[in-house]
């Protein structure tokens, strides 16, 4: 259930919060860095409030997720980032007897868990940027489609009207 759902969960939030909420404070301003601080703080409260340490590491999380989005320009990074966070914390909890059963969430998180966590979302990002350089992800959308010609109109002759009877401004005799 967990590697069924876990990741849908993650891309579910990541189009939210990295997707949606990113583009539309983005929209306000020039540069989309500024739209990295109003996610991630939305994303950290979106779980809750629990220990300092807790809401630090998921605001962090998200700080990074928005970065990985933007440099990488695609949700991609950031979706894979989540689903392999939720996992590894879930997978952990799963192992632990009645695991799962407590309400306590990433927000609730001691000092230690909190700093490892930021330390493996750190080494996530770094990998992905060492492959950005290497690969060179686009970033932009192809080029519309050239626009398909109308086709030529058949000529006629001078003085006559088209076959609905109504003449055009063009088919008029000159006046005079």
């Amino acid at each position: 259930m967990l590697t069924a759902f876990v990741p849908l969960q993650s891309a579910a939030e990541e189009y939210v919060f990295r997707g949606w909420l990113t583009q539309a404070v983005g929209a306000f301003f020039r540069s989309p860095w500024f739209a990295l601080l109003p996610q991630a703080l939305l994303f950290a409260a979106a779980h809750g409030w629990g220990t300092s340490w807790g809401f630090v590491s998921l605001l962090f999380f998200g700080l990074v997720a928005g970065w990985l989005t933007i440099r990488t320009g695609g949700l991609e990074a950031a979706i894979a980032l989540h689903a392999l966070n939720n996992l590894l914390a879930f997978g952990g909890a799963a192992a632990v007897v009645d695991g799962l059963s407590t309400d306590e969430t990433a927000a609730d998180s001691p000092w230690q868990l909190a700093l490892a966590d930021m330390a493996s979302v750190l080494l996530f990002a770094a990998i992905v940027i060492r492959l950005t350089r290497r690969h060179h992800p686009q970033r932009v959308s192809p080029p519309p489609a050239p626009p398909v010609p109308w086709p030529a109109p058949y000529p006629r002759p001078q003085g006559t009207t088209p076959p609905h009877g109504i003449p055009r401004s063009h088919d008029a005799e000159p006046r005079g």
